[in-house]
């Protein structure tokens, strides 16, 4: 089976029906005689094999086509994979098939299709670029590609075309982005580098092929990118991955973090870009995966350096640029398993800016996955340690500022929230002292309760344990998501709630002050 188009449009639009039987679909270009000359893509769609008519889907995936004007390119399918109708209903377009599902206001999830780890997080001096783990083709992980969305405040987000999708070296794995200000590669000062994983071994295409880390670069500001054919790193371990690269100044390198296997980490070094040796392998208890490692500053201004893994667990240590030194004490930055895989923004001067993934359920809609809000990250001396501290982003609190009016309160000092329009809320609070009764919340259908003296939360029927008496709260809730701040940032926790409908029952009669806002 498979359908022919010469490319005068810019997207190729896949259809999808979401969760159903998954069949390989590939994408050749063509040469003149319109003979299969090379190979796009490869990936596993799902297909409604009964639509023998009129192929109804929920969504369509995009394959932006623009340095393709003018070539000739094939559809192909295993005969008997799919219905007629489905090559029927594949299509070109100048314009995104954009799913019409709703989203969170001021956290990003993907039009449609399946999101994980967020990848090459960049500023550039305009915006900030999100390129993320992407499946388009379904709502369930699989055909690992990079999609990407822009923004100016980090709070409001635009999904644009995906850059990278799996080709002969893999699927295309987690990595990271720096500016090429040292004019390296043969490439010009401001472009932007792209760090890898091509995971090979994953589908047909790749299969006997092990996992690389290679270099892709974008001279369009990221709106696309070129991958380079050589990988920078080649096998090290069967499943070596998430590189996440950055310039030392103080040893005069570039530094790449990565997994290796296991709970094991390794630092590489390079000066080139080009060539990498393996400086350090060391072992943290619990870690696995995506990598980071930053410096962070107290309020007093003392420097530390901390090792980072995908589940929120962090490493207080010693770094010189060749050594992570460590006592390997295990801190945990989240109260729970829903955020995952974090990375840190480059080009960002003077703030660490950090986003997780978010692991939230499919509900129905077109897409599962999202991202937490953007947290600013710092660290403090406290009875337990040195710990991380966690604080949404300035840009948050200056958009708050600009609020003139608040959510009203009910005569009963309960908050009453009535939306024409969604948004999301933004509420800080402080607990009265010496409070030795349960605060009890309803936010949009999920039961919410904290205990000041015992230090305990409740969500539904998930308990955290937190530290006793807190007072200070902040309290983000958009969509599905809650997102709870302690004592400025000293603990934080995200939750999945119910229903996206905005619903609050939350009396305010133990609560001290208070403010309320809607964010749009």
């Amino acid at each position: 089976m498979k359908k022919d188009f010469v490319v005068d449009k810019k997207y190729l639009n896949i259809p999808v029906c979401a969760q159903k039987e998954e069949k390989l679909l590939r994408v050749f270009l063509l040469d003149e005689e319109g003979k299969e000359e090379e190979k796009f893509t490869e990936v596993m769609v799902p297909v409604d094999a009964e639509q023998e008519e009129e192929y109804v889907c929920d969504f369509y995936a995009q394959i932006p086509l623009p340095a393709y004007q003018g070539r000739k390119i094939r559809v192909s399918m295993k005969e008997g994979d799919a219905p007629e109708s489905f090559l029927a209903a594949v299509f070109l377009s100048d314009e995104p098939q954009k799913a019409e599902d709703t989203h969170p206001v001021i956290h990003f999830a993907a039009d449609s299709g399946w999101t994980n780890d967020p990848n090459g997080m960049i500023y550039d001096g305009e915006f900030y670029h999100l390129y993320f783990q992407y499946n388009p083709f379904d709502t369930a992980w699989n055909n690992m590609s990079w999609g990407h969305a822009v923004s100016k405040d980090m709070l409001h987000w635009k999904q644009v075309d995906s850059v990278m999708f799996p080709d002969e070296d893999g699927t295309i794995y987690s990595g990271c982005a720096i500016e090429n200000e040292r004019g390296l590669l043969g490439l010009p000062e401001d472009a932007l580098l792209f760090f890898y994983t091509a995971a090979g071994g994953n589908e047909d295409w790749s299969k006997g092929k092990q996992f690389t880390q290679k270099i892709a670069f974008s001279t369009d500001g990221g709106r696309t990118l070129q991958k380079r054919k050589e990988p920078c790193v080649p096998v090290i371990y069967r499943d070596s991955r998430d590189p996440k690269v950055y310039w030392h100044e103080e040893s005069g390198a570039y530094i790449m973090a990565l997994w290796l296997r296991g709970n094991d980490f390794g630092i590489l070094r390079s000066e080139d870009l080009e060539n990498w040796d393996l400086v350090d392998e060391f072992t943290l208890k619990d870690g696995w995966e995506c990598p980071d490692i930053f410096q962070l500053s107290t309020e007093d201004g003392e420097k530390n350096w901390f090792f980072w893994s995908a589940d929120g667990f962090y490493y207080q240590g010693e770094f010189d640029g060749h050594e992570f030194k460590t006592d390997g004490e295990k801190k945990w930055a989240y109260l729970t398993d829903v955020p995952y895989a974090a990375q840190t923004f480059s080009g960002v001067d003077g703030r660490i800016i950090s986003i997780p993934w978010l692991r939230l359920k499919n509900d129905g809609r077109n897409y599962t996955g999202a991202y937490g809000i953007p947290v600013e990250l710092s660290c403090k001396r406290t009875e337990d340690g040195l710990i991380l501290v966690q604080k949404p982003v300035r840009e948050l609190f200056e958009q708050m500022k600009n609020i003139t009016e608040q959510v009203p309160v009910n005569e009963d000092n309960t908050i009453v929230c009535q939306q024409e329009k969604k948004k999301a809320l933004v509420i800080r609070m402080r607990i009265r002292e010496n409070l030795f009764d349960d605060l009890r919340w309803k936010i949009n259908g999920s039961w919410v309760e904290y205990s000041p003296e015992a230090g305990s939360l409740t969500v539904d029927r998930d308990a955290f344990q937190t530290k006793p008496w807190q007072h200070e709260l902040l309290l983000i809730i958009d969509d599905r998501i809650l997102e709870i701040f302690f004592e400025d940032g000293s603990q934080m926790g995200t939750f999945e709630l119910r229903s996206p409908e905005v619903s609050l029952e939350l009396p305010l009669t133990n609560v001290e002050n208070y403010e309320i806002f809607e964010v749009e």
